[in-house]
């Protein structure tokens, strides 16, 4: 069973390969889907999953846990300004871009400190256990969607527009 950062550098990795891949792509030929919803999924499960482990586990975890808050809002907002645009539009591209200035820091950090500490400081145990607790948040999101796991965009709004509590209020507290 993978540990949490296992699972959460794998979503890192995902992000920043869909990312490069919109990138890349020219203009006319952009599908933003894989890359909009692969974030905003982490970003759910990173707020309910993630961001709790480092608060409890690690000294300072609240100044970290409100650091994250922090990525998560600015982030959340720009993926939300950028959902507006046509991805062949060129405010698209400046969007994508101001969301990776954000995202790309964030990203580092947790990898090469964050997640690091956080399994220095945990037992394996636990750690495979909210691996999996992880895992299972962000596989209740993908699932009750169509193509490639992709909800159309009224779901994505709604999605991105609930906040900590509602989602921990849909999905059990005891997640």
């Amino acid at each position: 069973m993978p540990t949490l950062s296992d699972v959460v550098k794998r979503d890192h990795a995902r992000i920043t390969d869909a990312y490069h891949v919109l990138v890349e792509t020219k203009p006319e030929e952009r599908n933003a889907d894989e890359f909009v919803w692969a974030l905003a999924r982490y970003l759910i499960v990173e707020n309910l999953a993630l961001i709790p482990a480092l608060e409890y586990h690690i000294s300072g975890g609240s100044e970290r846990q409100r650091r994250l808050s922090d990525d998560y809002n600015s982030i959340n907002a720009k993926l939300r300004h950028m959902a507006k645009y046509d991805p062949s539009e060129e405010s698209f591209e400046s969007a994508l871009k101001a969301i990776w200035l954000d995202l790309e820091p964030h990203i580092r950090e947790e990898t090469d400190g964050d997640l690091d500490e956080l399994e220095r400081k945990m037992e394996p145990e636990d750690s495979r256990k909210l691996g999996q607790k992880y895992e299972t948040l962000r596989d209740m999101l993908q699932r009750p969607y169509g193509a490639f796991g992709v909800p159309n965009a009224e779901i994505m709004d709604d999605v991105l527009g609930t906040t900590k509590e509602q989602l921990m209020e849909r999905m059990g507290n005891g997640i």
